[in-house]
């Protein structure tokens, strides 16, 4: 045995793959476990699989329910409920290989590392294995590895990290006042990523997929109109904060920082406003990119980075700013 494992779900209208869910967690061959759910406002049966769960459930179960505040409020209020030494953070429709957390655990314990986490498969709605972490991923290349050079990879897209295969010690999170953003709807396991790996002395790894990530069409909020409709500026807002988070903890000479505002920010710049032309029109995508402060910002997308490793990015950003017609055309011509 060894310290107390919290997992925090936050629920909405999940009761299409929820029962999966909690068995993976039932059958973790880990103990002492508590599992905090969250039921965030459901119209479905959600709420009443989960009290069902908690009463014949081996592990402490803890229902709450509570108006719908969105998964980044569940996730909050579970985890301001938690008493665990660790915490891991599931959403409804996960799977979890039975020794998932024991391996996290383990591995986090054995380097006295802050995070561990392991590779995360991408499964469809029977189960059936899609595409494999190793098909398009990799894992840092030594084990522990320091936080910033996790970050690092990680905003490079060559590691891939994911809010089900991570698992934190509560301490670290507290000591850093790493939560979630209220009213994120977009990128908001991200922001906690960029955060969390800035500031980990180290963070170990699990090299095997024991997580699994199901894609279905109403898979997290991707598929509701607030998410089609803000979704490019809620990730934009997202990135912006982790700018300002790593300058107010002075990372600013940390390659990840570099790695962020001057590939990641500018990509997303270039998303919201691709966004903005096509739900809001041609001019009010004129009248943005007339304003002198978002110019400002557009400017800093000129770098080395953003052209060697996506031109196509920085093609955009020249069109958006000096020839916004002809953005405008290849943007609409690209999504005919």
């Amino acid at each position: 045995m060894g310290g107390l494992l919290s997992l925090v779900s936050s629920v909405h209208n999940g009761s299409l793959f929820l029962q999966k869910t909690l068995q993976s967690l039932e059958d973790q061959d880990y103990k002492p476990i508590e599992l905090v759910l969250i039921d965030n406002g459901s119209q479905d049966e959600s709420l009443s699989i989960m009290r069902k769960f908690a009463e014949q459930s081996r592990h402490v179960v803890k229902v709450f329910h509570q108006e719908d505040m969105g998964a980044c409020g569940g996730r909050n209020r579970g985890f301001s409920m938690a008493e665990g030494e660790y915490v891991a953070f599931c959403d409804a429709d996960d799977l979890f290989a039975h020794d998932c957390f024991s391996k996290l655990i383990s591995e986090l314990e054995k380097f006295d590392a802050d995070i561990a986490f392991c590779g995360h498969d991408l499964i469809d709605v029977n189960d059936k294995v899609i595409r494999k972490y190793r098909e398009k991923f990799v894992y840092p290349k030594k084990n522990p590895e320091v936080g910033e050079e996790v970050l690092l990879q990680y905003l490079l897209g060559k590691v891939s990290i994911w809010g089900g295969a991570i698992l934190y010690r509560r301490s670290f999170l507290v000591e850093n006042g790493i939560t979630y953003t209220q009213n994120c709807y977009c990128a908001e396991d991200n922001e906690v990523f960029v955060k969390s790996l800035a500031l980990a002395q180290k963070v170990a790894c699990v090299r095997e997929s024991l997580a699994f990530w199901r894609q279905h069409p109403s898979s997290t909020g991707h598929s509701s109109i607030l998410f089609k409709t803000y979704g490019n500026l809620h990730e934009l807002a997202a990135y912006l904060r982790c700018k300002a988070f790593l300058e107010s903890k002075g990372k600013e000479n940390i390659k990840a920082y570099k790695t962020l505002t001057s590939l990641i920010i500018p990509s997303a710049y270039i998303a919201y406003l691709q966004k903005v032309l096509l739900t809001k029109g041609n001019d009010c995508f004129k009248k943005m990119v007339h304003q002198d402060s978002l110019k400002k910002q557009l400017k800093k997308g000129y770098n080395f980075t953003l052209l060697s490793r996506r031109p196509d990015l920085y093609l955009k950003l020249l069109l958006s700013m000096h020839f916004p017609e002809f953005f405008s055309r290849l943007v609409y011509t690209r999504h005919k």
